[in-house]
């Protein structure tokens, strides 16, 4: 009930119906006084008409005595017309004195009307008295002077009554008519008075009602636009009172909340940016934000390489991070594992109940021995380079409502994004100390390796017995692959600068097929080209991108059986881009590894280093393209993108180009390898 009285609504509704009652009594009471005012007016002439209807007996009495009738006709005559006013005027006098003495003048105005007591005023009650009296003793006279034969009336009697004595009545009704209208400029006094009072109360009241509306209403109203105009501006760490009217305060808590919510989050957005280490990020969040988040309990889960477990990787309960061995759990049939597929949170209620029905939640069970009842998980696998899922967990059942729950779906991106950042950071920090490590390795190895292959080299020009002849020959190979690796990492870990020239990127694809047919004489790889252009002008390193088409075509060849059919195709698309790919029908990669294929040491073929397509995507991303590996009808596709420069800018320069009109013949060749 307080609620409702107190709020904006109720307030405005309420405000808004007083105003209209107190216009109304005030219109009311205004038009009853104005009435009041003219029965008042028609009382005062009531007054004046009996004033004059006194002198005009007296004028008619002074006439008819100095003009008596002196025959018969003469005073029939003045019978039918004399006599007959005399005893209207006398009706008129008895009725308006009846009505001054009872004070109802319905019948004398000819209309109802609301009684009205001038005569309770002391000076008219003492007129009208005067008046009765004077005028009682007067008419019983006069009647007297008429005598009872109303059919022969003493006419000329009752004209000398008249004028003797009518004075007194003339006085007393003067008298009268002058004290009403005394008292009808009093009441008129009264009436603007009365108006002016109820006007002033209507406008003080109504002045107040604005006050409280604005007070109530229009200045929190304002304060929160001033608020959400400085957070539009970026401000977010706003702040409200919670003042005025319920919908006032509702609108203020919740703007401060939404308040507090964007300045954390800002502050969230801003640390994690920075942060590149994982315990970092997890402590940081648990002295922040338990309180935004509602959790007593966060922990990390990673995903391991053969995809059937999990690592604890980092957590921290009550803010502090805990310590020791990170423990590892099964994967699969686990509600991780369902998060993880559904890519969206996931909300466990009462942990232990759950992880008791099912004894396969060794996750769910650890997390719960800690006293925690409800948790959720936020999973972090788009774009991770290993798959992870960001728990929370609480001790207070119930504690994420439906609200709350809203809140976290619609920031989970954003943490599970920071998370993913934090993690690549982590992954390409661990990368750069293998890649320097590796890089240091290489430069060591360079020199021993290259002794060792003179030293096999030698022996190979030696005539030896045709089982050392064998091992010797096994051992130059595997010093030669030795050292492609080598310089596979080094071109890996290394800086690289670009010597960025226009080249044809048509005429270099077939230079990259016939480097690639001389490099693999020992292997057949039949090589389909096709181009919808003559030539394609992109700027860029002539090594580094014949470097990039030899390496896709050696990936292609060496994922497919002998005889197998690669194609390659080229082709215009988008505005000033070219692409290239490279088909070829080998087996499908596994999703996991499809996402992965790209970074530094991994490979789908067990003998393989790990580093040609992750040189691919950096020297790619070096000339401003982009490469991706996806699956199709035909098996697996490399699609590579290059932005192409006008023709204008120059021709490629350096090596002697092909004769165009030696290009179709070279692109229609369909063995690389020698057959």
């Amino acid at each position: 009930m307080q609620r409702l009285i107190s709020s904006l609504r109720f307030q405005l509704s309420a405000a808004f119906v007083l105003l209209i009652v107190l216009f109304g009594a005030v219109s009311l009471a205004t038009l009853t006084a104005f009435q009041r005012q003219i029965d008042a007016d028609a009382v005062v002439d009531i007054a004046a008409r009996l004033e004059l209807t006194a002198n005009r007996m007296h004028m008619q009495a002074m006439n008819y005595d100095a003009n008596a009738p002196r025959d018969y006709p003469t005073y029939h005559r003045d019978v039918a017309l004399y006599y007959r006013d005399l005893m209207a005027q006398l009706r008129l006098f008895d009725d308006v004195v009846a009505c001054f003495m009872s004070g109802d003048f319905s019948r004398v105005l000819g209309r109802p009307t609301a009684r009205m007591q001038p005569a309770n005023e002391p000076a008219i009650a003492a007129a009208v008295a005067t008046l009765e009296s004077t005028w009682a003793a007067h008419r019983e006279g006069l009647l007297d002077a008429l005598g009872e034969d109303t059919a022969k009336p003493r006419l000329e009697w009752a004209a000398e009554y008249n004028a003797a004595h009518l004075d007194n009545v003339e006085a007393a009704a003067g008298t009268l008519a002058q004290r009403l209208r005394d008292w009808a400029r009093g009441e008129q006094v009264r009436l603007r008075l009365l108006a002016a009072t109820l006007l002033g109360a209507a406008v003080v009241i109504a002045a107040g009602l604005l006050a409280l509306l604005h007070f109530f209403g229009v200045r929190p109203l304002k304060r929160a636009l001033t608020a959400v105009r400085r957070a539009t501006d970026g401000e977010f760490n706003q702040h409200l009172p919670v003042t005025g009217a319920t919908e006032m305060r509702d609108l203020a808590a919740g703007f401060n909340a939404l308040s507090a919510r964007l300045h954390l989050l800002f502050q969230l957005l801003d640390r994690l940016q920075r942060g590149d280490d994982l315990d970092e990020l997890i402590g940081f969040l648990s002295r922040d934000f338990r309180g935004l988040l509602r959790f007593d309990w966060i922990g990390v889960v990673m995903v391991t390489p053969d995809n059937a477990t999990v690592r604890l990787e980092a957590s921290a309960l009550d803010g502090i991070p805990e310590a020791g061995s990170k423990p590892l759990f099964r994967l699969p049939g686990t509600l991780l594992e369902q998060a993880l597929a559904a890519g969206k949170p996931m909300h466990i209620r009462d942990m232990v109940s759950t992880a008791a029905a099912n004894p396969g939640y060794e996750f769910l069970r650890d997390i719960a021995r800690r006293g925690l009842a409800d948790a959720i998980f936020l999973p972090a696998s788009v774009d991770m380079p290993v798959p992870a899922v960001v728990a929370f967990a609480t001790r207070t059942p119930g504690c994420y409502d439906e609200p709350h729950l809203r809140f976290l779906n619609n920031i989970a991106q954003l943490i599970t994004a920071s998370f993913e950042r934090t993690v690549r950071l982590a992954e390409r920090r661990r990368l750069a100390a293998i890649g320097e490590f590796a890089s240091g390795i290489a430069h060591e190895l360079r020199t021993p390796l290259g002794t060792l292959s003179f030293a096999l080299d030698h022996l190979s020009q030696l005539s030896l017995p045709e089982r050392s002849e064998r091992r010797v020959h096994l051992a130059r190979a595997e010093a030669a692959r030795m050292g492609r690796l080598l310089e596979d990492i080094l071109l890996y870990a290394k800086p690289l600068q670009l010597a960025s020239q226009p080249v044809d990127l048509v005429q270099a694809l077939a230079e990259a097929v016939a480097v690639f047919g001389a490099q693999t004489e020992d292997r057949r790889c039949r090589i389909r080209i096709s181009a919808d252009m003559a030539s394609a002008m992109v700027l860029g390193d002539r090594d580094r991108l014949q470097q990039i088409l030899v390496n896709l075509l050696a990936n292609a060849c060496e994922a497919v059986p002998p005889e197998a059919m690669v194609s390659v195709r080229m082709t215009i698309i988008e505005v000033r881009r070219v692409r290239v790919q490279v088909c070829n029908p080998s087996a499908p990669i596994p999703p996991a590894l499809l996402r992965r294929v790209f970074e530094p040491f991994v490979s789908t073929k067990p003998t393989g280093t790990g580093l040609g397509l992750a040189i691919v995507r950096r020297l790619t991303a070096l000339h401003g393209g982009e490469v991706r590996l996806e699956p199709s009808e035909e098996g697996v596709v490399v699609d590579l993108t290059l932005p192409l420069i006008q023709p204008s800018q120059g021709q490629p320069q350096g090596r002697q180009r092909t004769p165009k009109q030696n290009l179709p013949r070279m692109l229609a060749t369909s063995l690389c390898a020698k057959e």
